[in-house]
């Protein structure tokens, strides 16, 4: 598979690169889940579900 990358004729720049930024992005995304916090997590999850909040503007 490597032989077949390296016998390009100038396009393996772009291969690589292309490569490289998909990577890049999906460990980024993988280290930013890890450590997001779980609190927040358990509290947006439960949200669509939650009872709302009166917070004194509700209409009658």
């Amino acid at each position: 598979m490597f032989k077949q990358i390296k016998d390009l004729a100038g396009g393996e720049f772009y291969l690589i690169l292309s490569l490289l930024i998909f990577m890049a992005f999906f460990i980024l995304v993988t280290v930013y889940l890890l450590k997001m916090n779980k609190q927040h997590l358990v509290e947006m999850s439960n949200l669509p579900i939650s009872e709302p909040q009166n917070n004194g503007y509700e209409e009658v």
